[in-house]
């Protein structure tokens, strides 16, 4: 038997809109957590399909299936984690950016390959203070955009500056651009910049915005049709970073 959700019959709008946000939100935490154990069965079933041995060529194309599914997992465990309203407040530590930064790049990099997309990590031998898994999270999924929206034959640049105390973390792609009048909803849940080709929900920059809301990090785009489009999340530099800047 399913779930009932009851709307108000009354009220103002903003209680309705509130209901249907929390409803929403329950949705895509349960969702998130439940498509885990299917997932869970396939990783499973290509280990032992490997282990029992096949070809070399075919054990190749299982390890790429694995490595999406892996992906796929983090990313359910994104949609849950985000879908969670009045949760605990992070705690910000030092976080290197070197290792994070290897980590996402070897997680698109076989993504990026199939599908025609350029990827190159600029090395940051900077400290953030943030919170690790959590900017994994806002990175993993402005790369993964950046992957989808390229296209075949794109490029794009993940880098790091210094800022007066703070380090701007950005990903430069050469992909169509974003039009002007779609920049304001992007950041919103379900919305893919008018695209209608199947690349993904819409889910990821919502995922980004209010990761890094609750890290108190800013985020900022800036796009241009035809020539490409910066995303970046400013961060502050960890302790041991910012003695370096004096």
């Amino acid at each position: 038997m399913g779930t009932m959700v009851a709307m108000p019959a009354g009220g103002d709008a903003l209680t309705r809109a509130e209901a249907a946000r929390n409803a929403m939100s329950r949705l895509l935490a349960v969702a998130g957590h439940d498509l885990k154990q299917p997932l869970q069965v396939a990783l499973m079933a290509i280990e032992r399909a490997v282990s029992d041995g096949v070809a070399p060529r075919a054990a190749a194309r299982l390890g790429l299936a694995s490595d999406a599914l892996v992906r796929l997992g983090r990313e359910l465990d994104d949609i849950a984690r985000t879908s969670q309203v009045g949760g605990a407040p992070p705690r910000l530590g030092p976080v290197p950016l070197t290792p994070l930064l290897a980590a996402v790049a070897t997680e698109w990099q076989p993504y990026a390959e199939a599908v025609g997309v350029r990827l190159h990590v600029r090395g940051a031998d900077l400290c953030a203070e943030s919170e690790a898994a959590m900017l994994s999270t806002i990175l993993r999924n402005l790369v993964g955009n950046a992957v989808k929206y390229a296209g075949r034959g794109g490029r794009f640049v993940v880098g790091c500056r210094r800022r007066a105390g703070r380090i701007a973390i950005e990903v430069h792609d050469d992909g169509p651009g974003i039009p002007p009048e779609r920049l304001a909803g992007i950041f919103e849940a379900f919305d893919r910049a008018g695209r209608r080709d199947g690349a993904g929900l819409g889910l990821g920059l919502h995922i980004v915005r209010q990761t890094a809301q609750s890290l108190g990090h800013p985020v900022v785009v800036q796009s241009r049709c035809g020539r490409g489009s910066v995303f970046g999340v400013t961060v502050d530099a960890a302790r041991r970073e910012l003695a370096s800047f004096v």
